[in-house]
């Protein structure tokens, strides 16, 4: 597989995440997405880092990002419209101690300005592309707090089925939905 992984549906385009989407990364970073997909503890450490050092910290994510981008297990993507560039996040990961091994979890976000107009589900349809081009994945899971309302939203846009609810180590309740990304 090429380390240039670019898919696009006309509307969106996911390309890999480079240094330069620092001030967008920065700017996507707000109580919504901190509330949905950061661990215990991230928001203190994040609130109490200096605003150079939250920038540092971004741009060394971003660089390890495109740096390990290559053969995996996990991918990470910008996503871009044809006017806009980095207005969510999503990425696929085949070592997720969540879903069996070799199987894909997908992770996204929204930046705030950009939730709701679907740019994030279209991100989606195009990583199982990625992912059937260029994994063994059978099954993308999606697992989504059960209040998260827009990500559930978009668990059922791309047409991934709820299978399983289950309590987190959070204590969270998370409803895992699964797609086949190839027929048997």
């Amino acid at each position: 597989m090429g380390t240039n992984a670019t898919y696009r549906d006309g509307v969106v385009t996911i390309r890999r995440l480079q240094t330069s989407d620092v001030e967008a990364d920065l700017a996507a970073k707000d109580d919504e997405q901190i509330n949905w997909l950061w661990d215990p503890g991230d928001r203190e450490r994040w609130f109490a880092m200096s605003p150079q050092e939250r920038r540092n910290h971004v741009i060394a994510t971003l660089q390890m990002a495109h740096d390990t981008f290559g053969n995996g297990p996990k991918w990470a993507f910008a996503v871009d419209t044809q006017e806009i560039s980095y207005v969510a996040y999503v990425d696929c990961d085949l070592a997720n101690s969540l879903v069996p091994l070799g199987e894909a979890n997908i992770a996204f976000a929204a930046h705030p300005a950009f939730r709701g107009l679907g740019y994030v589900s279209r991100a989606v349809r195009l990583v199982f592309e990625f992912l059937r081009d260029n994994t063994d994945a059978q099954e993308a899971h999606i697992i989504v707090d059960e209040e998260n309302s827009a990500s559930l939203r978009v668990a059922l846009a791309v047409g991934a089925s709820p299978v399983e609810t289950f309590q987190n180590v959070q204590g969270r309740r998370m409803i895992r939905h699964v797609l086949k990304l190839r027929s048997s």
